[in-house]
């Protein structure tokens, strides 16, 4: 899922294009002459955590969009979508308590899968946008690209939150194709066309919703596989280092900076200016991640609050509480009775639905 860029050392996880590549057998075609014909080994996509160089991947966008005129492509891509072709991110996703969960976590381990897009969740008066932001501007655009963008978000939604799931709003980049059904079929929900940039418009309380495939532990575990992949990727990318430590550090107490410092080589000073021009905090990063955790852990009836206190980094249940009500408005105690009774809805950051 790419959008063309000169930046001659950006690459991309491969193992999404194997959506394109069932997306083409579908409609009878031959995959891997396409992907021959654009320069790319069709054996990479047997490779776990294979990369290829972007400008490997715009020209096989380039050939498709040649070989495949049709404007729905894009939807046709999405609709093979599993997650499990994006390496830990794709696994974060499925086992998210809930879609804003999922979400988040997609945009903070975007550049997995590429270093040349991202998703930004905006606040909107209707709710919270998901917008696909490419950091090079493409003149000439693979249209269906961007739709995949919009389709393949709406499609992940669909396999942990059920059918039901619309958004409120999709902006897409390209004019309205004739016809326009697939689109219209597919996103059930009005389409602004002509748009300057991709976005799909959730309901809070769709994003609020526990989802029936969460497991904390599998979407921990997978988010730490993320993070280490991320640190092999780009040794300087000081946000992974120190989530990651963090992770490891919280069962014994909170890490301070001067802890997470040593452990990336730096001194504390070095890492808080680190960390402000990623535009941060130890103290943020700290705080979302038990944040988090908690959230995550409260789901789990084999753990009590007082467990979950400890492995968040808490020593005392009250400290614990204070937090986790400032976090989301509400005590421990009384979401996990919320759970126990119905399993409907998690809470998160006060006033936004996780």
């Amino acid at each position: 899922m790419e959008d063309p860029n000169p930046a001659a050392t950006a690459t991309a996880l491969v193992s999404p294009a194997l959506n394109v590549w069932r997306a083409l057998e579908a409609r009878g075609m031959d995959p891997e002459a396409v992907f021959r014909t654009a320069g790319v080994d069709p054996a990479a996509l047997r490779v776990p955590g294979a990369r290829v160089p972007v400008r490997a991947a715009q020209r096989l966008w380039r050939v498709i969009d040649d070989a495949v005129p049709d404007p729905a492509f894009g939807i046709e891509v999405a609709k093979q979508m599993y997650g499990t072709a994006m390496h830990a991110v794709g696994y974060t996703w499925l086992s998210s308590a809930t879609l804003g969960e999922a979400a988040r976590r997609l945009a903070r381990y975007f550049r997995v899968l590429s270093e040349v897009w991202s998703l930004q969740i905006e606040d909107d008066p209707r709710g919270m946008r998901m917008s696909f932001v490419f950091a090079v501007p493409s003149r000439h655009p693979s249209l269906w690209l961007h739709d995949w963008l919009a389709a393949g978000f709406v499609r992940l939604s669909r396999i942990t939150y059920g059918e039901a799931f619309a958004p409120i709003e999709v902006t897409v980049v390209r004019s309205a194709p004739d016809p326009r059904a697939p689109f219209d079929e597919w996103f059930r929900c009005p389409i602004v066309w002509s748009a300057e940039r991709t976005s799909v418009l959730c309901r809070r309380e769709d994003l609020a919703q526990r989802l029936p495939t969460a497991n904390p532990d599998v979407a921990l575990a997978n988010e730490r596989v993320a993070l280490e992949y991320l640190e092999r990727l780009d040794r300087t990318d000081i946000v992974a280092q120190v989530r990651r430590r963090t992770l490891e550090l919280l069962p014994s107490g909170p890490p301070t900076q001067a802890e997470i410092a040593r452990g990336v080589a730096l001194s504390p000073r070095t890492l808080h200016r680190r960390l402000a021009e990623a535009g941060t905090s130890f103290a943020k990063l700290l705080d979302d991640t038990r944040r988090e955790l908690a959230a995550g852990y409260l789901q789990r009836t084999d753990y009590s609050v007082a467990e979950v206190a400890y492995l968040v980094g808490f020593a005392e249940v009250s400290s614990f509480n204070r937090a986790f009500r400032r976090w989301t408005g509400s005590s421990p105690s009384a979401v996990r009775r919320g759970l126990e009774a119905d399993g409907s809805r998690l809470p998160d950051a006060k006033g936004v639905a996780s």
